[in-house]
């Protein structure tokens, strides 16, 4: 064959011989953009022909050609262009081919010889005439077509029928201005291989290698089930790699591609890179090589939906020697921003489909940016020891959510030292915000076992709870576990494909595959099955012959398999309850299925044994309606309720009558069907026994009243009536019922409805039996309030003592009377009081006392210290009064007041009479000088009185005492007496004797003075007050010398007798001091007192001293005891034998007498001996008296 220069086009002898049957002798060029190609004139004169690309493929001629009128003619003749190697000639007329013609090509087929050689000579076709009028550049020497079969609408896309036509679409998208087919539909119309051995030019390229870009493919693109294989790509420096370069905007769908891409980044067997789109039902099979982006489906992808798609192809990963790429491998797509990945499943299982990459690997993504990634499934191993992060479904999760996946591969390199992380479905998680169940739920391996490995890599493992849905299901994959805090927990509620199908519905996005079950329960693709609640009936469906499918109705939604037998099931909900009930039947041709798209609907059939249909590959809702079945006429009520009350009020001897009487009731019928002719009926009234009745009453518009006059109400009425003249405090309490009914007929067909009628009737006995009387039990009552005084009259302490409250009671009568309640009130209620249950009490705090107690006060202002007596007496009385009839009785109270003045009066102050005593001691020397006479003159005792105020104190008991007991003493009567022997006058003496001892002749002058003080204390209070005492000391010496006539004196005279001399003396010298009273006779004699005491003295002048005397005074023959001194003693004595004896200390007329008998003294009893057996008068010690009792120790009685 002659030699062509190289893109040079030459159409082949047997296209012309099929088209015009003329000889192939003419040079051949193409034309711009549309396909057609001119011929110049041959040399024989004879006219060329067009082709085009298709005719040299199949023989078939487009019926219209750019640049080609209905006439023949060509357009403009065209200018040279720049770099080409072709004369251009004018166009020249075309003949057109006749149908049959064409039919005998089609039938023919191509003959078409091979070229010597393919790098020197191309085929003369169209698109290669096409080329070599474009510009030399990447897309130079592509045979192609020149034109798409279609109209690219939706209802009649453009037809992709040829590797030529893919080549046509990859070229014009890049080099056209056809903005990447926008808005026009293409479908592929049979499988395509792309076997030619160069490196294919992807859909969606640059239009020059210089360019930034690419030009995307934007239109819809349908491959309707077909395959794409034999794709290659060999550059390993190009980027967007695939059968589509970059796709923005675009559908791509139902496509299968196979193919090895061998490329450097944003590489995928489908697609490169994706943008805003949407890929749906595409598979992937070959393999694709790189080191950036790769994907087995597409490389990268932004704001795309990624839908039911399928890969097989491996992807594997080289080392970037630059390392300026991010490696991102993933069996569906390398890396997804912002994008929807549903429904894929990526299987790497055969050595071939290998997918691992450095970087990020992931089942089914490398990487995942604001994307969701929904039913994902991943088999085979995934990834290898050159990554740095692997995931079985995600290798990293940047955001985004992983919801309802299964992982049933292995990590191929889980325990490699380069790797960073690895996770059963996420490899590493790098946000913060990522959260289980929220972004992270329902995902599964095929096996426990896999939990050794950490569920998300890096992070949340510890927080996986039950709730979030993570776990394994088991081989049968039926089954299924949960896992929580490093265990399992066996499901047994469920089958494994209804815990993915509620992940479904918990997901919630309508592009989400549904799950159903299989014949024998594992999960498989299923479609949703909505069921609406329907009125007055119930819908349900459930798979046919499945023994692990679940009910589905309005409640509960669930997912059939395409295809499946299902079967409905379906009743009406009748009202039977009501009167008349109400039926329901199916409205015909309402049971049906819609698809949620609305296009397709199927009436399901219901005349069949079965109702049942077969599942349609959609989601669907299924529907029925139910309608009413009555027909006859309808009460708008079924029961009729009358209440008649008769009310009987006032008195019971003669009540008032009134009535209450429930209002007239209105009942309406309706004629079914409303479309009836004759809508007349009658209405009538009945005994519930069929019998005529009086009790109610209906009118022609059916309104019923009920007759209060009616037989069985007035006789009911008397028969109460009459009962209560029997019992007068009886109420009459009549109840009863009686029955009727209301029927409505239909004047046409005679059809009936009738209302039940109840007419209830009770008598309401308001009536009151009048009080006549009211008594109480007590005509009266008495009250006592004694107000005591204790403590300090001054200040005393008050408290009241009342007579305790005392219950009346009321008797009404009759006893019967209706109205019993009574009203109690007191006649002074400052005097008393009464609750209402007749409790009656005084007031210990009223006025009339205080005024007593105020009165007194004021007697007594002058007289403090007096007793209080304030008493007095008051009367009142209570009330009761019915409050029926006002009847009263009446209970007279008396009220007595008197105080108790417990109180003391304390002293308050003491004083004496007198504030000083003076008292005087003369001794008198009288005789011879050198031995004198002594005698003492001593003032006599005086005694001073105590003072207690008030004089009204009641302890007004004293004691005296004296503060130096050895110059004066004080008796318990306040008797003060100096003491003649005081050791203070001893010294004066003995010192005035040391004195004469010097001087014989010289005479006594001992004089001195002494004080002290007498104090009073009272024994309440311990008041006191004292008297000074003053003694003085002198010596009278009135002596004379020996030889003298008369003697000196001291000064001063002496009162008394002489102790000594004459028969005085003898006598004291026979007295026996030792004895007791009676141990001496009594002598004559007479009494005499002196300052000092009382003395006896004799006729002979003598006195007795330190001895017993009975003596006489005043007549009264006594005995008395004299001290050695010769005075006479008072008080206790005590004798030589230890006998003690009690002197009258009290100058009664009896002082200084011996005591007998029982003696109070200072308090205590005491017992003097009265026998005369020489002790008489001695006391009694430790020894009971003749009368019996017993004294102590001291002699003091013991009580």
């Amino acid at each position: 064959m002659k030699k062509r220069t190289r893109y040079q086009a030459a159409v082949p002898a047997w296209v012309l011989i099929a088209a015009m049957g003329m000889s192939p002798v003419f040079s051949a060029v193409g034309i711009a953009g549309n396909g057609v190609v001119y011929g110049s004139e041959a040399a024989s004169g004879t006219n060329g022909v067009y082709v085009s690309e298709n005719a040299g493929q199949d023989g078939i001629l487009p019926d219209s050609l750019s640049g080609h009128d209905s006439s023949g003619r060509g357009g403009e003749e065209w200018e040279k262009e720049s770099g080409g190697n072709l004369e251009w000639k004018k166009p020249i007329r075309i003949a057109t081919p006749s149908q049959a013609e064409f039919a005998e090509f089609r039938s023919g087929g191509r003959q078409e010889k091979e070229t010597e050689s393919e790098t020197e000579v191309r085929v003369a076709t169209a698109s290669n005439a096409i080329m070599s009028l474009r510009r030399a550049s990447i897309w130079g020497g592509m045979e192609m077509s020149d034109h798409f079969d279609g109209e690219g609408t939706k209802e009649n896309p453009y037809q992709i029928n040829s590797a030529k036509d893919l080549k046509l679409l990859a070229y014009n998208v890049a080099n056209e201005e056809v903005d990447g087919y926008e808005g026009c539909y293409f479908a592929l119309s049979r499988d395509i291989s792309l076997s030619d051995s160069a490196s294919w030019l992807p859909i969606g390229y640059f239009t020059e290698p210089e360019d930034s870009e690419p030009k995307p493919f934007k239109g819809y693109f349908d491959g309707q089930g077909y395959w794409v294989y034999n794709l290659k790509i060999s550059d390993t420096t190009q980027d967007y790699a695939g059968l589509f370069g970059s796709i923005h905007g675009a559908t791509v769908e139902n496509l299968v591609v196979d193919g090895q891409v061998n490329a450097r980044s944003k590489a995928g067997i489908l697609a490169g890179e994706s943008n805003d789109s949407t890929i749906r039902n595409c598979s992937a099979k070959g393999q694709v090589r790189g080191i950036g982006v790769m994907g087995g489906v597409v490389g990268e992808a932004y704001d795309s939906a990624i839908l039911e798609c399928t890969n097989t192809a491996g992807v594997l990963g080289g080392t970037d020697t630059s390392g300026g790429q991010d490696a991102f491998a993933g069996g569906i797509c390398g890396s997804a921003q912002g994008s929807f990945i549903s429904d894929c499943t990526s299987d790497t299982t055969d050595s071939y489909s290998a997918l691992y990459s450095e970087g990020y690997v992931g089942g089914i993504a490398g990487n995942i940016y604001e994307t969701e990634v929904y039913n994902s499934y991943v088999e085979g191993k995934v990834g290898s020891t050159s990554a740095d992060y692997i995931g079985g479904l995600v290798g990293r999760l940047q955001s985004g959510q992983v919801k309802n996946g299964r992982f049933a591969g292995t990590i191929g390199a889980s325990t490699s030292s380069t790797l960073k992380t690895a996770g059963l479905f996420v490899g590493f998680i790098e946000s913060g915000t990522t959260e289980l169940g929220d972004d992270l739920a329902y995902l599964y391996t095929d096996s426990e076992d896999k939990y050794s490995l950490n569920p998300f890599g890096n992070k949340l493992t510890p927080q996986i709870r039950l709730e979030h849905h993570i776990g394994a299901y088991y081989s049968n994959q039926r089954d299924f576990s949960l896992y929580q805090m490093g265990g399992f927990t066996k499901q047994t509620s469920r089958y494994f494909y209804e815990e993915l199908e509620e992940g479904v519905l918990e997901i919630g996005k309508e592009n989400v595959h549904h799950v159903a079950p299989s014949k024998t329960g594992d999960p498989v693709r299923g479609y949703l099955v909505s069921i609406p609640a329907v009125d007055h009936g119930k819908l349900s469906v459930l798979e046919a012959q499945n023994n692990f499918a679940r009910e589905i109705d309005w409640a509960n939604p669930g997912a059939v398999a395409a295809g499946a037998k299902v079967m409905v099931y379906t009743s009406p909900v009748n009202q039977g309850e009501t009167e008349p009930p109400v039926y329901y039947e199916l409205v015909p041709d309402s049971l049906m299925w819609t698809a949620d798209d609305f296009d397709t609907k199927e009436l399901i059939p219901v005349d069949t044994s079965e109702v049942a249909f077969a599942m349609p590959k959609e989601n669907i809702t299924i529907s029925a309606r139910y309608r009413a079945m009555t027909n006859g006429v309808v009460l708008d009520k079924g029961e009729l309720v009358f209440d008649v009350e008769q009310i009987r009020s006032g008195s019971r001897w003669n009540p008032q009558i009134g009535w209450k009487v429930t209002d007239p009731q209105k009942l309406t019928a309706t004629i079914i069907p409303d479309s009836a002719a004759n809508k007349n009926v009658v209405w009538n009234v009945k005994d519930t026994d069929g019998s005529s009745t009086d009790i109610i009453r209906v009118a022609e518009d059916g309104e019923v009243s009920v007759n209060q006059s009616a037989k069985w109400i007035q006789e009911l009425i008397k028969a109460g009536v009459a009962n209560q003249e029997l019992y007068p405090s009886k109420r009459i309490t009549t109840e009863a019922k009686d029955y009727g009914t209301v029927t409505v007929t239909t004047e046409a067909g005679q059809k009936r409805a009738s209302a039940f009628v109840t007419v209830n009737f009770k008598i309401t006995d308001d009536t009151v039996v009048p009080v006549a009387d009211v008594k109480l039990d007590q005509a009266e009552l008495a009250f006592e309030i004694t107000r005591t005084l204790e403590g300090d009259r001054r200040n005393p302490k008050e408290s009241y003592t009342v007579t305790p409250s005392r219950r009346l009671y009321e008797t009404i009568s009759p006893e019967y009377a209706d109205n019993k309640e009574v009203v109690w009130s007191a006649g002074d209620a400052d005097v008393l009081r009464v609750d209402q249950e007749g409790m009656v009490s005084a007031r210990e705090n009223a006025k009339w006392i205080g005024d007593l107690i105020e009165e007194e006060k004021e007697r007594n202002k002058e007289n403090p210290y007096a007793k209080q007596e304030a008493s007095g007496s008051r009367s009142s009385y209570v009330t009761v009064t019915t409050k029926d009839g006002q009847k009263q009785a009446v209970c007279a109270v008396n009220l007595s007041f008197k105080t108790v003045d417990r109180t003391v009066v304390h002293v308050e102050r003491v004083s004496l009479n007198q504030a000083e005593l003076k008292f005087s001691v003369e001794k008198i020397l009288t005789g011879n000088r050198m031995n004198p006479k002594a005698e003492y003159k001593v003032t006599g005792a005086q005694k001073i009185g105590a003072v207690v105020a008030p004089a009204e104190a009641q302890n007004q008991t004293v004691k005296y005492s004296v503060a130096d007991s050895t110059v004066a003493s004080v008796s318990a009567d306040g008797t003060v007496a100096v003491k003649r022997d005081s050791k203070w006058i001893q010294d004066l003496e003995a010192k005035d004797a040391a004195n004469l001892a010097k001087n014989r002749y010289a005479l006594s002058t001992a004089a001195g003075s002494k004080e002290t003080v007498v104090t009073v204390t009272t024994e309440d209070g311990q008041k006191t007050a004292q008297c000074k005492v003053k003694v003085e000391f002198k010596t009278t010496d009135q002596t004379t010398r020996p030889g003298t006539s008369s003697g000196g004196s001291s000064g001063g005279s002496s009162g008394g007798s002489s102790s000594g001399g004459g028969s005085g003396s003898s006598y004291r010298g026979s007295s026996s001091a030792a004895g007791g009273p009676g141990a001496v006779g009594q002598t004559q004699g007479s009494w005499k007192q002196d300052t000092t005491g009382w003395w006896y003295q004799y006729q002979d002048g003598s006195y007795p001293k330190a001895c017993w005397k009975q003596l006489s005074y005043n007549g009264v023959l006594e005995w008395y005891h004299f001290d050695d001194r010769g005075y006479m003693d008072t008080g206790w004595f005590t004798d030589t034998d230890k006998h003690v004896y009690y002197l009258n200390p009290v100058s009664d007329g009896t002082k200084g007498r011996m005591v007998t008998g029982w003696n109070l003294i200072e308090g205590k009893w005491y017992y003097f001996n009265t026998v005369s057996d020489g002790t008489r008068g001695a006391m009694f010690v430790n020894r009971k008296t003749p009368d019996g009792y017993q004294v102590d120790g001291k002699g003091v009685w013991m009580q």
